[in-house]
């Protein structure tokens, strides 16, 4: 029996699609290992889409006494979002 999302707490539901996504990004790594070149299936299982604050270049601010970088950079797959939708899948079900 599934369980109503009012009775969940909402940091649980953020731990959840953290740890989908983690996962999917380490499976997507596991399928950009596998032998056989750049098949099409290959290709759109671990192709990414990258975006975020200061991508590709991090921003960089010099004060001459303190030098710092300031950066925030997200990057999708079709494995990271299956295994987002799979960690909510589960979270459903789970007490």
């Amino acid at each position: 029996m599934s369980v109503g999302l009012k009775e969940r707490n909402i940091g649980t539901l953020i731990l959840i699609a953290f740890v989908g996504i983690l996962i999917g990004s380490y499976l997507n790594a596991l399928v950009g290992m596998l032998p056989g070149g750049g098949n099409v299936v290959k290709t759109f299982f671990t192709a990414s889409i990258n975006f975020g604050v200061g991508y590709p270049n991090a921003i960089f601010i010099d004060l001459d006494a303190i030098k710092f970088q300031l950066g925030f950079q997200m990057k999708f797959s079709i494995l990271s979002i299956i295994g987002m939708f799979l960690g909510f899948y589960l979270f459903r079900w789970f007490k």
